[in-house]
């Protein structure tokens, strides 16, 4: 699979699916499917909770990416996309949940590939879903903090 080309719409990832696909997803889709984010909000790291081993493995890649405004454009589809399932969603505002490592993925995407402040403006977003009473626990909070 050529990371590149699909961040672009242009090709399948490697179960058939287009980027484009993907923003169809339904919310129980979104939650159900484990092995996407990685691929949407690519790091220069392994993923930990998937196997598929695809991510960004040299610098010119990512600088290839950082210079495309395409697919800059895509990924912040992608966050705009992530951030209407979070605001459509309650079941993530808990103690634990797997929701709350993608924020932390796409907070380092945004970083690594977009900008400063795209990563700081997703991050104020997400302390504005969640508000001043909430469930999150103080590790997760702070892990998007220093994302």
């Amino acid at each position: 699979m050529d990371l590149y080309k699909f961040l672009k719409n242009e090709e399948k990832d490697f179960k058939g699916r287009l980027l484009s696909d993907i923003w169809n997803f339904t919310d129980d889709e979104i939650e159900d499917n484990h092995d996407f984010i990685q691929l949407i909000f690519p790091l220069d790291k392994p993923s930990e909770a998937i196997t598929h081993n695809i991510y960004l493995k040299d610098v010119n890649e990512i600088l290839k990416i950082k210079s495309d405004k395409i697919i800059k454009k895509n990924i912040i589809k992608s966050r705009d996309w992530f951030i209407k399932f979070l605001l459509r969603n309650d079941q993530w505002k808990t103690y634990s949940n797997h929701n709350q490592l993608r924020i932390t993925r796409i907070i380092e995407c945004l970083r690594l590939l977009i900008s400063d402040q795209e990563a700081n403006r997703f991050y104020s977003t997400i302390i504005s879903i969640i508000g001043e009473n909430n469930e999150i626990n103080k590790i997760t909070r702070d892990y998007w903090f220093n994302a």
